[in-house]
């Protein structure tokens, strides 16, 4: 999946070979990557201490096709679980724990991701979750902006890397659940976005999962892919003026929900490439839905 190339951070430029991670090739210090890094950036850092370039995917088969040397894979279903009737959640930590372990990530390192957008930004917020955002960037241009700039590309299998020990901080300010939007929603401080599709906000159309069709009172509906074009993000002043057009002013929190949490993804990812406070409410539409005693507007009356 291609990532955009509008956002002007940082590309570094080479003096001589042998870059240390936080100078230049010239010997200055670099400022920290942001939440997205040129494959200009990646390929003058790709032997940084403990950098771990990471591609994420529903399944295996477009890592087994072809994938940037070095990088590893993590499979969407490796950080999401089932539990009880809610179908994509947070795992135990103890398990998200063990999982970046065995992937080579430590206390220390750039963790850079790459791969389809969807499982890529739930990673990413899962990751925020987890105490490691100030850590975490996508790859701008994906596989596609790695080829153009000659990066080394294999299909060869990636070996075991060492396995890191890491020490996990969860931030609960960036979760939102049934309880806290209920209690919230009708807070003018907080923009509530329904990132589903028309169909789905308006309760025209049942998605599997979600027992009353409709949406959470005092939602605004902003579809997740209208974010993008052509495959990438839009620019910063577009994706303001869209969030804008939902109620999503500067000075508010973000609260984004779908279904189950994953299109909400790419709406936090956004919201915190534009430095908004943002919250994702997990649950999404398959609790809400389920839960009888909280309200919902449903379709409208024939």
């Amino acid at each position: 999946m291609i990532f955009p190339s509008r956002f002007g951070l940082l590309a570094a430029l080479a003096c001589f070979p042998g870059t240390a991670p936080a100078q230049d090739n010239c010997g200055r210090r670099e400022p920290a990557p942001g939440l997205l890094v040129q494959a200009s950036w990646l390929v003058n850092h790709r032997q940084d201490q403990d950098l771990v370039v990471l591609q994420v995917e529903r399944n295996r088969a477009p890592f087994d096709s072809a994938h940037i040397s070095g990088a590893r894979f993590v499979a969407m279903r490796d950080f999401t679980a089932k539990r009880g009737e809610l179908l994509t959640e947070l795992p135990p930590l103890a398990q998200l724990d063990s999982l970046l372990e065995s992937l080579g990530i430590g206390e220390r390192g750039r963790i850079v991701l790459y791969g389809e957008i969807l499982p890529v930004t739930r990673l990413f917020f899962t990751l925020d979750y987890l105490g490691l955002g100030d850590r975490v960037s996508l790859l701008d241009g994906g596989i596609g902006a790695w080829r153009a700039v000659h990066g080394e590309v294999t299909a060869l299998p990636t070996g075991i890397p060492a396995r890191g020990n890491l020490t996990l901080h969860p931030q609960a300010a960036v979760l939102a659940d049934a309880g806290w939007i209920e209690a919230h929603r009708s807070d003018p401080r907080i923009a509530l976005l329904d990132v589903r599709s028309r169909e789905e906000f308006e309760g025209t159309k049942l998605e599997e999962g979600v027992a009353r069709a409709g949406h959470i009172p005092g939602a605004q509906n902003l579809e997740w892919s209208t974010l993008l074009a052509d495959g990438r993000f839009r620019a910063p002043t577009e994706l303001q003026q869209l969030l804008a057009a939902a109620g999503a002013t500067p000075g508010k929190e973000l609260v984004t929900y779908c279904r189950v949490g994953t299109r909400a993804s790419a709406v936090y990812f956004v919201a915190r490439l534009l430095g908004y406070p943002v919250r994702l409410y997990d649950g999404s539409m398959n609790e809400w839905g389920s839960r009888k005693d909280l309200p919902i507007v449903g379709p409208p009356k024939p």
